[in-house]
């Protein structure tokens, strides 16, 4: 099996588990179907999100791809959290329309952190570009500290964002389980940039595979899509 058809089906597994784990864990009844796939769809936006704390674009033991693909994959990956956060954003006011004005302080705090944390989003997803990246940042090891910090500020306001919403999360299970996701994506980068880079002896990486990541991240972007579409109307049936 081709190494980026693996990576797409274990992403694809992990994040069917997470999502159905967020929808039907807590035993919540459905609310409305158009506010139900809002709300899991931003678990969705989650999941991408920790995705990118683990696949953060340093080469892989397997597949034995060139960087430029761990590079797109993490890039691609950056767009679709930005993707699914608006598909909540637009999802959550059309299905209760009032919610717009709870965005302005001092009405509801768990408006104000997914404010935050969309705004973070989008200045991140600006930055990293390399025409911004050069313009801002003086080299790459500064880059990769700043982005890393606002990086780890956006995961921790969006948890947050999610434990306010107290949506299908209520159980101390998924709250304390939550915690320790955030607890281990943060700390992943670090550890995964402490280790010594291990030496190869006749193993080459494939050339010209950095466009197999767009498969990878349109096969999450339709789980992270449907799946939430097909818990609503589960819930709700």
């Amino acid at each position: 099996m081709p190494g980026w058809i693996a990576l797409a089906a274990l992403l694809a597994l992990l994040c069917t588990t997470f999502l159905l784990a967020c929808a039907f864990a807590a035993g919540q009844p459905g609310t409305a179907i158009m506010w139900d796939i809002a709300m899991i769809g931003g678990y969705s936006a989650l999941f991408a999100l920790f995705q990118m704390f683990f696949l953060t674009g340093r080469p892989l033991d397997r597949p034995l791809y060139e960087g430029k693909f761990f590079l797109r994959l993490h890039e691609y990956t950056g767009y679709l959290v930005l993707l699914l956060a608006v598909v909540h954003v637009i999802g959550g006011v059309w299905a209760e329309p009032l919610l717009w004005r709870d965005i302005w302080p001092p009405v509801l705090p768990v408006m104000q952190t997914g404010a935050f944390a969309i705004l973070l989003l989008v200045i991140l997803a600006v930055v990293s570009q390399p025409r911004w990246k050069l313009a801002v940042f003086r080299n790459a090891r500064i880059f990769r500290y700043c982005h890393y910090s606002l990086a780890a500020v956006l995961l921790c306001m969006t948890g947050l964002h999610a434990w306010q919403a107290d949506f299908r999360i209520a159980t101390p299970v998924l709250t304390f389980s939550l915690i320790g996701l955030i607890t281990l994506a943060l700390i992943v980068p670090l550890l995964v940039r402490a280790l010594p880079v291990p030496v190869r002896r006749g193993e080459k990486r494939l050339r010209n595979t950095a466009d197999l990541a767009v498969p990878v991240v349109v096969i999450l972007g339709c789980i992270g899509l449907l799946l939430p579409v097909l818990c609503a109307v589960w819930l709700n049936r």
